[in-house]
């Protein structure tokens, strides 16, 4: 089978560690699949400048909430759970994850490419 691209160019996953306003610890994000990132990007330029509904934000967030090993914590049987979160602390997530690892603008692209 063949492997990723990341795998071919030996591209560590990078996480993004973040914590949220009176939490005790930080919460670590991962870069999703080119797959998962295409899915959510989709999702939301569907929207056409609507809020999104809560299903959305949950999927996104759980797409970007890493384990301690880098991988994806939360799977799509775990919305429900997440959807009973505080909105306040689910909020901030989700917009955590569009500022950090799902932000794919052509800056941000010109910047990889400088490093």
């Amino acid at each position: 089978m063949p492997k990723s691209l990341d795998e071919l160019l030996d591209i560590g996953e990078d996480l993004v560690e973040v914590t949220p306003p009176r939490a005790k610890s930080p919460i670590r994000l991962r870069h999703p699949s080119f797959a998962e990132w295409h899915a959510l990007s989709v999702a939301h330029r569907q929207l056409d400048g609507k809020d999104p509904p809560a299903d959305l934000i949950a999927k996104t967030v759980a797409v970007c909430i890493a384990d301690g090993n880098g991988d994806r914590k939360y799977r799509d049987a775990d919305l429900p759970a997440l959807l009973e979160t505080s909105p306040k602390l689910l909020m901030w997530v989700y917009v955590k994850c569009w500022e950090t690892v799902l932000r794919n603008d052509e800056k941000e692209v010109r910047e990889d490419e400088k490093n």
